[in-house]
């Protein structure tokens, strides 16, 4: 028997690293949205497989996930939009496969974003992506980690989303797991979370989402150039992209890419 599950993707605007200890209270603290279209997982008993948009793949976060419930099969996933560019789709898939898995083996959504935060984590491909899939809308995560240490709150938004993708992929894990840029991320996230705090809006995030992708130096010179150009976008963290809510007369060389925001991640009959 087959079971299925989606996740919309998420795109992190600001966030500030938090360490810990227990793997459930780690994480991320910080504002981001969710999108639709993310990641729809089918998995079935059978031949070890994993497969990412039809193609074979090695599938780390899935194969982690899997042997945590102990499941032997094919994990089937695709994802209209492209990874590794700072659309969560890393989170999208591994807490779709979890929830997949927990309807096959009658285990509760809870558990389920536990395994995928705890994947998410052991394989770098983010630190808060799951706990903000699970709860959908324009989140904004107060406390880090995944329940029931984790508290996501949100934001209304009601307008367009389009993604717009520049240049190459970028792997997450280098920048989260290297010292040099944690150490400057705590700090800009720090004062991020502190002027978010004075004022919770869309208006403010927005605003502070477009000082911290400036003062972090991260973004290529023509993606830089296109948040300048058009001020209701921001970087979408990390990839070659942005996130343009509402529209832009100009999208450069950029490959657009319209959304809608995301609804909270559901096991599908």
């Amino acid at each position: 028997m087959r079971y299925k599950a989606h996740s919309p993707g998420s795109v992190t605007l600001f966030f500030e690293i938090v360490d810990s200890e227990e793997i459930r209270r780690m994480g991320s603290r910080g504002v981001g949205v969710t999108v639709e279209p993310g990641a729809l997982t089918e998995v079935e008993e059978g031949e070890e497989r994993y497969l990412l948009n039809g193609n074979e793949v090695e599938g780390e976060i899935q194969r982690i996930i899997a042997e945590k419930y102990g499941f032997r099969g094919t994990v089937r996933t695709n994802t209209p939009l492209p990874v590794s560019q700072g659309f969560g789709m890393s989170g999208a898939i591994a807490l779709s496969t979890s929830l997949a898995l927990a309807a096959m083996y009658k285990k509760t959504y809870f558990h389920a974003a536990k395994i995928a935060h705890e994947a998410e984590l052991i394989v770098g491909g983010g630190l808060g992506d799951v706990a903000s899939e699970f709860e959908g809308g324009f989140t904004f995560r107060e406390v880090a980690g995944i329940q029931p240490y984790g508290k996501v709150d949100r934001i209304h938004y009601a307008g367009k989303i389009n993604l717009v993708v520049f240049g190459e992929k970028i792997d997450t894990k280098s920048i989260i797991q290297n010292n040099n840029w944690k150490q400057k991320i705590k700090l800009l996230g720090k004062n991020a979370m502190k002027k978010f705090a004075t004022e919770k809006t869309f208006e403010n995030a927005l605003s502070i989402s477009r000082d911290f992708a400036m003062s972090l130096g991260f973004a290529s010179r023509e993606l830089e150039d296109f948040i300048v150009d058009c001020e209701n976008s921001t970087m979408a963290l990390f990839g070659n992209s942005a996130v343009v809510f509402g529209e832009c007369s100009n999208y450069y060389d950029g490959v657009v890419y319209p959304v809608k925001l995301g609804h909270r991640a559901l096991i599908l009959p």
